[in-house]
């Protein structure tokens, strides 16, 4: 019996040519060809399992979707891409699939925390333009190798980061709600301090927690102003975290030092950011963990997960609502 997988992240032709290099016997994977509100309930209408990303699964699409029995998530932040009350009260299942984003998100953060300390992106795009910045950014530039780097939130992810850093020889302090093993912190180098001491102190700071009531907007024009002079925020968890006017008044005045942006407050952004004319800020559309070796892990471990459950087997990742 044929299952239908609806995947619910815009894909254009090369990652629709991977999925399908993954995807086991007995199942059909629909993909959305357009914005149109037909199409988007023509698919949902014959959905039995639904593959979540980016794009948010709404109350009103779960409820459009009446053959709707599993789904299953391409990363691990579910809280802010499904509708989890609309799914728990259908008794459909929710999984998620953890494997290769730490990694992926880790390697991410540091690029952007090299890339912006070097004001790599406004470089590149100068030069391409014929403009050459040779000595432009030699006072004002900063190096990664020996600062002094924060990261909030000491989970999946940012146990990930800090391994990263230890051959840059940073001195790596975290915040974290939960107590660490003192052999973890001791692996990983890294010492634990306040929350406001992390930001006070740190040349680079680091977000990886996920979005909750807490976590909404911790970083704003308070924790922004007691920040370092010109240091550098980075922000691959998502986009809330971080209330986005704070964050350019911070870069108006001069007070940091830049940032790395991976998320969003309002996703997709449409039209110029607002962000875009800061030349020690480096924005990527929330791919962090975005590589073709990652994704075809993801998609590995998603359809083994739809195999499991079209066969009465436990789901791998499967999260209690």
């Amino acid at each position: 019996m044929t299952s239908r997988i609806l995947y619910f992240v815009p894909a254009d032709d090369k990652l629709r040519t991977l999925i399908e290099g993954e995807k086991p016997e007995g199942f059909i994977v629909d993909y959305l060809d357009s914005d149109d509100p037909a199409e988007l309930a023509a698919k949902l209408a014959e959905a039995e399992v639904i593959m979540v990303g980016a794009r948010r699964l709404t109350e009103a699409d779960v409820a459009a979707a009446p053959k709707l029995r599993l789904v299953l998530h391409q990363g691990v932040g579910y809280h802010d891409t499904v509708a989890t009350k609309a799914i728990r009260d259908r008794q459909i299942p929710l999984a998620i699939t953890p494997g290769g984003t730490p990694e992926g998100v880790a390697e991410h953060a540091l690029m952007m925390m090299l890339a912006t300390g070097r004001r790599l992106a406004f470089q590149d795009s100068e030069l391409r333009a014929g403009r050459w910045h040779s000595n432009t950014f030699r006072a004002e530039a900063r190096g990664l190798g020996g600062s002094r780097v924060g990261i909030v939130g000491l989970g999946r992810i940012g146990k990930q980061v800090a391994k990263r850093l230890v051959p840059f020889d940073c001195e790596v302090v975290y915040h974290d709600l939960l107590d660490m093993d003192p052999a973890v912190e001791h692996d990983l180098r890294v010492t634990r301090v306040s929350f406001e001491e992390l930001i006070s102190t740190s040349d680079f700071v680091t977000l990886h927690l996920p979005l909750t009531e807490l976590s909404h907007h911790m970083i704003d024009a308070p924790q922004l102003a007691a920040m370092k002079p010109g240091a550098i925020l980075i922000n691959c968890a998502r986009g809330p975290v971080v209330a986005e006017p704070a964050l350019l008044e911070a870069l108006e005045s001069g007070h940091l030092g830049g940032a790395g942006l991976d998320v969003f407050e309002i996703e997709p952004v449409t039209g110029p950011s607002p962000f875009a004319k800061f030349r020690n800020v480096v924005l990527t559309p929330h791919n962090a963990p975005g590589t073709q070796d990652i994704m075809r892990r993801k998609f590995r471990e998603m359809f083994a997960n739809a195999v499991r459950f079209a066969g009465g087997e436990s789901l791998e990742n499967k999260i209690d609502l």
